[in-house]
């Protein structure tokens, strides 16, 4: 039987996987009644407008302007700083039903519209806060969750001093871009930190099971294990968290989890 994590885990398999499926099966997590097929045409239908760009504006400048102004100005796709980790923001299908994103939603929308222009886009993870790159190596940088703009120099330098501490500096792997898979893994990771923050074990435990899928870290075995015991799934958490005790024997939290693993072992038992 075909599942979505199955979708998705096939999908970032293949050479050059397309970033916006990617981040609506990520999504369909959340909505699995959502048509990836239907979403995919609304990006198609906002990308229209600007299928002349790239022969009428060849210069990357010209292209993040344009961009800007039609997904910033014209159409009103920006960040959400009144409830930045509502976990909406980080699906794709509801950043462009309500037009409102974090960094990484927001610039994988201005990726993937730009790409179907023709527009050459790129992914950076820039450390705190998602960028765009618009031009290759000799481009220019766009902040998304900023409406598009376009960063100078003094402005990534802010950044990484906003985010790294004030005396960081850019280095040239804070603005490397990255691949669709890199993409999706970041995109997890902040689902799986909103869902903690709000104790949403079940939500959790799915963005863990994706992660212990692309990522194979024992950590996010134990965290998915950790869920899975929250939800009452004894048998499920016995099973990672004993993956976890074996891969990471000295680890500091390893009393810790046995202590946990133990007592939810004979928890059915004093019921009885």
């Amino acid at each position: 039987m075909r599942t979505d994590r199955d979708d998705l885990a096939r999908l970032l398999r293949t050479a050059d996987p397309p970033l916006d499926r990617a981040a609506l099966l990520v999504a369909r997590d959340a909505r699995p009644e959502l048509d990836v097929e239907a979403y995919l045409g609304r990006l198609d239908a906002l990308a229209q407008p600007l299928e002349h760009l790239v022969r009428e504006m060849p210069s990357p400048v010209a292209q993040a302007e344009a961009l800007e102004r039609h997904l910033g100005t014209q159409l009103g796709f920006r960040g959400n700083t009144d409830d930045y980790y509502d976990a909406r923001n980080s699906y794709l299908d509801q950043v462009i039903d309500r037009r409102l994103g974090i960094p990484i939603s927001l610039a994988a929308l201005w990726i993937s519209v730009g790409r179907r222009v023709g527009v050459r886009i790129d992914g950076v993870g820039f450390p705190g806060h998602f960028l765009a790159r618009i031009g290759g190596p000799d481009g220019v940088y766009v902040d998304a969750f900023a409406g598009g703009r376009t960063l100078a120099q003094a402005d990534l330098s802010a950044l990484a001093r906003r985010f790294l501490g004030g005396s960081a500096h850019v280095r040239p792997e804070h603005l490397a871009p990255v691949p669709t898979r890199a993409i999706v893994v970041r995109m997890l990771l902040n689902l799986k930190g909103i869902y903690e923050q709000r104790r949403d074990h079940a939500a959790a435990l799915v963005a863990c099971d994706r992660l212990v899928d692309l990522v194979g870290s024992a950590e996010h075995r134990r965290d998915r294990g950790l869920h899975a015991l929250a939800l009452g799934a004894v048998e499920a958490a016995d099973a990672d968290l004993r993956a976890y005790l074996e891969a990471r024997a000295g680890a500091p939290d390893v009393a810790a989890i046995e202590a946990t693993l133990d007592r939810a072992r004979r928890a059915p038992r004093a019921a009885n």
